[in-house]
Order: structure tokens, then C-alpha cells, then sequence
């Protein structure tokens, strides 16, 4: 078999809003493809999230765990905005064991998600510098095991909507990210659902795959944010690609919230 990858670290079932699929479905799309390793990781989006579905998909994650022996099932949360309501992170944190942590930042704060925002050049370069802004304290508060798709506002502001932005404006804020990052033993997510998109890019691209690399970082997972089984995976190769390039030589899953490191084929 010409195996994809051994892990995908970002996946979505119905218990997140934006997602149909029923867990199993997903389990059994990773074990067609040979995939060692998935992680569960429904959207917690800490302004409005919702404490059964969140135990309903650690439950599920670790019946299907239970279920099959050729594949690991991991129990996993996308928390998003976790700073925007400290007392509400808290008990998301609190209401299951996890072995997964995986830290998000859609939108920030007093503006929706970047998804539905459609800024001119000027409002882009205020809000990408708040977005670099909120993810800073984020990473200071170090609840989590790894960072999603650092850069997300750039899926919708210069792929989607085609604004030019001068990335190098904000080198110095993100170099601090990801030293922090780095320096606290976290992981950095490569992930491949910017390929799914028009511009086909990954978030982030190697360029910062490689300078967190160059500070220090120690840790990459992997992720398709896959919401649908068709999606489970896909893109993986490119991301191992960056990730090898960037000079790491294999990725990490997280077992009761420790790395574990797993080579690369």
C-alpha cells in the first residue's frame, strides 16, 4: 500500500456544528487508507460551544478506540478562542480526559469568525495584526499540546478575497509566536485544508514550518481538518514534504496529552 501517512490529527464529526459525519465513518475512511493514528478534534468554539457534544465525542473517540486494534483513536478537541472566555475554557478543559489539545484562534476578539469577514487592504493589515496580537497571548497561556493553522486569516483574505498582504509587516510578531511555542515544548500544526482551497496553500507554508524549526521547535502534527471522510488525509504528502524540508523527520500525536513521536516513512 502506498500509505498517505501514518496519523491525521485534525478531524471532525457531527458532534462539531460544522460537520455531518458520523465518527465511525471517519474511522473507517483512516483504516481504508492504512492510518495508524487519528485524532477526534470537534470544534469547541468557547463563545458557544456545547458541553454534550463535546463528552459525546470523547465517549465516541474512545469506543472506537476500544472497537478496532489496527487503528488508534485518539480523544481530541479543537478549543477555539480559549482567552475569550477564561472561566468557559476552563470547563471545557475540566469536562473530559483528553489526550488531545489542539489550540485555535477563528476569530478574535469582538469580530466573527474570518470566515465571513471581507476587509479592504487596510482593515486586512488591522486585523491579521490582531489576529498575531490575540494567538501571542494565546500561546502564553499554554493550555494546549499544538497550534492550529497559524495564519488562518490568509484562507479567506488573500485566497478567497484576493487582498495583497505584506507578510513581512509582521515577522517580528510571529517570530515571537513561534519561539514561545518552541520554547514551551508545543507542537505546530501543519495543516492541508488551504489545498482544498482555490490558491492551494498549506497553513502554514513551509516558510514558517522552517522558521519554527529554526527557533527551536521540536513538534509538528499533522492535519487535514477533514469534515467530511473524502477529505481524511488528504493533502498529507505535501504536508510531510514541508515538514521534511523544514528539516523534521517526523510528526507527533499526543497520548494523554504527551508527544509521541512517529517517523516518517
Amino acid at each position: 500500500m502506498n500509505q498517505i501517512t501514518r496519523c491525521d490529527c485534525h478531524l471532525h464529526t457531527d458532534n462539531s456544528f460544522d460537520s455531518e459525519t458520523p465518527a465511525e465513518r471517519l474511522v473507517e475512511r483512516a483504516r481504508e487508507l492504512g492510518i495508524e493514528t487519528i485524532a477526534i478534534t470537534d470544534h469547541c468554539d468557547i463563545l458557544e460551544w456545547s458541553d454534550a457534544n463535546i463528552a459525546r465525542s470523547n465517549a465516541q473517540a474512545a469506543e472506537l478506540n476500544d472497537r478496532y486494534g489496527d487503528i488508534t483513536v485518539l480523544r481530541g478537541i479543537e478549543l477555539g478562542e480559549p482567552l475569550q472566555a477564561p472561566e468557559q475554557t476552563a470547563i471545557a478543559l475540566g469536562l473530559c480526559e483528553y489526550d488531545f489539545v489542539l489550540c485555535s484562534l477563528h476569530n478574535i476578539r469582538n469580530e466573527e469568525d474570518f470566515y465571513y469577514l471581507h476587509p479592504n487592504e487596510e482593515q486586512a493589515y488591522d486585523l491579521i495584526g490582531r489576529y498575531f496580537e490575540e494567538l501571542l497571548e494565546t500561546v502564553r497561556w499554554n493550555e494546549f499540546d499544538s497550534l492550529a493553522h497559524f495564519t488562518y486569516p490568509l484562507r479567506y483574505i488573500t485566497d478567497r478575497d484576493g487582498v495583497t498582504v505584506d507578510m513581512s509587516r509582521f515577522q517580528p510578531i510571529m517570530r515571537e509566536i513561534l519561539s514561545l511555542l518552541a520554547a514551551n515544548g508545543k507542537a505546530l500544526e501543519i495543516n492541508t485544508s488551504g489545498l482544498r482551497s482555490p490558491g492551494g496553500f498549506l497553513l502554514p507554508t513551509v516558510e514558517y514550518v522552517s522558521l519554527f524549526r529554526e527557533l527551536g521547535g521540536r513538534y509538528i502534527t499533522l492535519g487535514s481538518d477533514a469534515h467530511v471522510a473524502e477529505h481524511v488525509a488528504v493533502g498529507m504528502r505535501e504536508g510531510i514534504a514541508a515538514a521534511r524540508q523544514a528539516g523534521f523527520d517526523c510528526a507527533t500525536v499526543f497520548v494523554n496529552r504527551q508527544p509521541v513521536e512517529i517517523p516518517f516513512d
